[in-house]
């Protein structure tokens, strides 16, 4: 009798939190790319269903939101572009000019500098925009994702160690913006720089390991804060890398700092 009652009571147990077990997996699943998944439980007629329904309501106002935010920074960073490209044609145009002195000609340089580092940002959330409301999924060789990220990186010197033929789940032009970043900031501060990839699972895990002077302990937590940099930047490379990157269900991470010095940021990026 007590094996009977308990075989039952394991049973009734298991159909009353079988609505609960399918809402974890469907809240585990539910990302910026996925925002039309529901619980869909049904008609509320117990607590767990008008629970789903609830949710349910609170994921359709959460949905409203990121597509207001991404057709926002879309149109943003398109309005911008004009104005953009005529500072740059000015500034261009100021160059040629044979008559300034060094301090302007200086000046200058910093204006296209500036202008290029805008134009980059802005093309990126324009990807980003893009990407959080795909056509299908994009399968690119984690190789063509490494080149196009050191291609926007000008001299940059890095050594890559990794699988070239591994396949990522993301176009090769929006991994590259996730990963270019983490490059970049690397090849500023350190003079070695390594790539490395290693698969976790589903997950493509690229490592940027560097032999610079690391991350302060102060910075390890606001490293990826807007407006945040260490050295006197935008502070906007790593925030829109990690944004980039979880867009596609991925992340960007950096990892605890180790005796051999240096920093290790990891690219996580959807494996096929």
């Amino acid at each position: 009798m007590v094996a009977l009652a308990t075989g039952l009571a394991a049973w009734a147990s298991r159909r009353a939190l079988a609505p609960v077990t399918d809402m974890a997996r469907t809240a585990a699943d539910w990302s910026v790319r996925d925002l039309e998944r529901r619980f869909d439980l049904g008609p509320p007629t117990d607590e767990l269903r008008a629970l789903g329904q609830t949710l349910d309501g609170l994921l359709d106002r959460v949905s409203r939101v990121i597509v207001g935010e991404q057709r926002l920074t879309s149109e943003l960073a398109h309005e911008l572009r004009t104005p953009l490209a005529a500072i740059r044609a000015s500034a261009d145009l100021i160059a040629m000019l044979p008559d300034l002195d060094d301090e302007l000609r200086g000046d200058v340089a910093d204006i296209l500098g500036a202008c290029a580092t805008m134009a980059e940002t802005m093309t990126g959330l324009l990807d980003l925009a893009r990407a959080s409301r795909p056509d299908g999924a994009d399968v690119s060789a984690l190789g063509d994702v490494v080149e196009a990220a050191l291609a926007s990186i000008e001299g940059a010197r890095v050594a890559v160690a990794l699988d070239r033929t591994l396949a990522v789940a993301v176009p090769v032009a929006l991994g590259a913006r996730a990963l270019a970043p983490v490059i970049d900031n690397a090849t500023r501060l350190a003079v070695h720089v390594t790539v490395t990839a290693t698969v976790r699972g589903g997950w493509v895990e690229v490592s940027v390991s560097d032999d610079g002077p690391g991350v302060p302990m102060v910075l390890s937590r606001t490293v990826f804060e807007p407006g945040r940099s260490g050295r006197g930047g935008s502070g906007l490379g790593l925030p829109l890398a990690r944004r980039i990157a979880r867009s596609v269900g991925g992340d960007v991470r950096l990892e605890p700092p180790t005796p051999a010095g240096g920093a290790v940021f990891v690219v996580r990026l959807p494996g096929v």
